[in-house]
């Protein structure tokens, strides 16, 4: 069974930027999918809740150096 959590990033400034969180958030554990749009600043993430959480990706988020917001 998997969820989908979305989250605003609200400071990209750029797309490369925009795909190192993306490749950040593929690698965690628990992550099925990953769709991040540069343009509506959102990020959409499909997982297995027995592995991950939504405080896991907002960590991970952080870690980019973006603060993320529920969507």
């Amino acid at each position: 069974m998997t969820e989908t959590t979305q989250f605003r990033v609200l400071d990209f400034d750029c797309p490369t930027r925009a795909s190192t969180v993306e490749r950040a958030l593929a690698s965690t554990d628990g992550v099925d999918d990953v769709a991040v749009h540069y343009a509506t600043g959102r990020v959409e993430i499909t997982y297995d809740p027995t592995v991950a959480d939504a405080c896991t990706f907002e960590t991970t988020i952080e870690k980019q150096g973006y603060t993320p917001r529920p969507a």
